[in-house]
């Protein structure tokens, strides 16, 4: 199809430049309604003044000089000047039959073949809640990954995470006062389960969050900045002992950190194996640190390029407003590496690791103005590293009526609470279908949950927010996951104990239904080629949907099993199950063969 789409280009310029004209960019579309066509080109409204003809007379012209081949069974003229092509039934069968034989082998492209990227995506926070935006991140990350593959590019996944900075000096001092006032020591906290572990550092980090930032207490302001100066002081050898560093040393606070992190890393694997998520690189802020705080150092006047300037004690990137850029600080009063420095190590770090042909990061959009400010100061330290740099902002997740999230002020929704009440509701509906054992339910209620959250966020546009309804994402019927993987079960259904043909017969009539199922089978490489180069999921949920609903047409309509056509209707069948499988795959969905 990707070959039959360019082909069709081709032979429009070389007719149009045998008229005399030479058009660079010709579009050639997928229509979404069949009847209009496999491909379609409105290239005659364009041009057709040149001429000093009208669209439809151009078209016409075009229609009767087009070398229909073996591939194309007819081109028509449509409407003001559309020109409309239509597979032929050969290549149609031709498809249908590679697809079956071969299989996901089948879908390989090789657009990027030996390109190697980077996708950073998730990025949850130690000590803090990974809540359902981080969900959204890591599920639309393992798409782009996915989708990045499919076109044959080596792609290594990446997750940064912040284990140091303000937030972690609020745990720690919370922490100090919460085992004070529940009477009990770091090793009975030890003793508790995972989940409890990490929930009780997180009632640490609000206790610390509200003597910081909501009672704005001097002395806690204080000690909490000492404690930020003091875990800094693990990572940055340049950092002087302060007056309390060896009290924070006596308490045991260096082992409530380290294992108080462990903690976390251990809880989030949790989640990404539920997910279906697997890191290849896993990067800390503690690590880049010391790289940031010297690259900044070395791009500040009078030590190297005038990149960054001193300001009142800090060292800052001078913004300007008129091209969106705002000021930011990048190493602050006390000496420490900003986000920002810390940031541009990481990009450094990448592209030594990896040798990269690009680096995507992938955020929720309200670091959009962070990440301008980060790539431009980046550009003017190492522009090649910079334009193979790339943030992809996504919008946010909500669930309906529900307020803006806020870690800071407890207003959390964590992703894996939302993974578990989804999971409930599964379970629920599918006791309540009757249609169940307790042990498939048990055995498939996760599987459909993730399935059922990934596609309602991934079937929207990255860049718009996400509102997640529950009755309407998990119902087994309409645009849902679940919907999907009865469909995939359907067509598995019907291809049990059944011996299929490794070839059409000759003969082989087809329905409306069957045709348009086919037809919608045969485009999935294009659309998988455009939602790849794209990177758009969004593009390949859209069309999973579509293909189900030829898929159920085709279903209720034509006589399968017992049809004098059953063993080429099966074929059809099988090559819609293996699109199916392979579609759901890129969006990090697994199929459900029985339900």
């Amino acid at each position: 199809m990707i070959k039959i789409k360019e082909e069709i280009t081709e032979n429009l310029r070389t007719i149009l430049n045998n008229l005399g004209l030479d058009i660079d960019n010709i579009v050639v579309e997928e229509p979404q309604d069949l009847s209009r066509g496999d491909f379609t080109s409105n290239i005659a409204l364009q041009v057709s003044k040149d001429l000093n003809l009208s669209p439809r007379e151009l078209a016409q012209k075009i229609q009767e000089i087009y070398p229909l081949g073996e591939d194309l069974e007819k081109v028509e003229v449509a409407g003001p000047g559309f020109i409309n092509f239509y597979l032929s039934k050969k290549f149609l069968l031709n498809r249908i039959q590679e697809i079956s034989q071969k299989g996901s082998e089948y879908f390989k492209m090789n657009t990027r073949r030996g390109e190697k990227c980077m996708i950073e995506y998730t990025d949850p926070n130690p000590f803090k809640t990974l809540h359902i935006g981080h969900l959204y991140t890591n599920m639309v990350g393992e798409s782009f990954a996915r989708l990045q593959e499919a076109l044959g590019a080596q792609v290594y996944r990446a997750n940064y995470q912040g284990d140091v900075g303000l937030h972690v000096a609020k745990t720690m001092y919370g922490l100090k006062l919460l085992l004070e006032k529940d009477g009990i020591s770091f090793v009975d906290l030890k003793e508790k389960e995972l989940s409890e572990r990490v929930s009780y550092l997180g009632d640490a980090y609000m206790l610390g969050f509200n003597h910081y930032d909501d009672l704005k207490e001097e002395k806690a302001i204080a000690e909490i900045r000492e404690i930020n100066s003091y875990i800094f002081s693990f990572y940055i050898p340049s950092i002087e002992t302060q007056e309390h560093f060896d009290d924070f040393e006596s308490i045991g606070m260096r082992e409530w950190y380290m294992l108080g992190k462990e903690w976390c890393m251990e809880y989030f694997e949790r989640i990404y194996a539920r997910t279906g998520t697997k890191f290849d690189n896993y990067y800390l802020e503690s690590a880049m640190s010391d790289i940031g705080l010297k690259i900044v150092e070395e791009n500040t006047k009078p030590n190297g390029k005038s990149v960054f300037q001193e300001d009142d004690g800090s060292v800052i990137f001078k913004g300007d407003e008129s091209k969106g850029l705002h000021t930011r600080v990048f190493i602050n009063k006390e000496g420490l590496p900003t986000y920002e420095a810390k940031e541009l190590a990481l990009a450094f770090k990448k592209f030594e690791e990896r040798e990269l042909d690009e680096s995507i990061m992938i955020t929720a959009d309200e670091q959009s103005a962070y990440f301008k400010v980060v790539l431009e100061a980046l550009s003017q330290i190492e522009p090649e590293v910079a334009n193979r740099s790339k943030h992809f902002p996504h919008g946010m997740v909500k669930l309906p009526g529900a307020e803006k999230m806020s870690s800071r002020k407890g207003k959390i929704i964590g992703g894996e609470w939302l993974l578990d009440e989804t999971k409930e509701k599964v379970s629920e509906l599918m006791k309540e279908t009757g249609k169940f054992a307790p042990e498939e339910i048990e055995e498939k209620s996760d599987r459909i949950a993730v399935a059922a959250i990934k596609y309602a966020f991934l079937k929207v546009s990255v860049g718009k927010d996400v509102v997640f309804d529950f009755d309407k994402s998990i119902s087994f019927d309409g645009d849902t996951g679940p919907y999907l993987l009865y469909v995939y079960a359907r067509s598995k259904s019907l291809l049990e104990s059944q011996n299929l043909l490794s070839s059409f017969s000759t003969d082989f009539s087809l329905a409306v239904e069957t045709e348009g199922l086919i037809r919608q089978i045969v485009r999935y490489q294009n659309t998988l080629l455009s939602s790849s180069v794209n990177y758009t999921p969004s593009t390949l949920a859209s069309y999973l949907f579509d293909l189900a609903q030829a898929f159920n047409s085709f279903y209720q309509n034509v006589r399968i099993l017992d049809s004098e056509d059953k063993d080429n209707l099966l074929l059809v069948v099988d090559a819609t199950a293996k699109t199916m499988q392979h579609g759901l795959n890129i969006l990090g969905i697994n199929v459900v063969e029985r339900m």
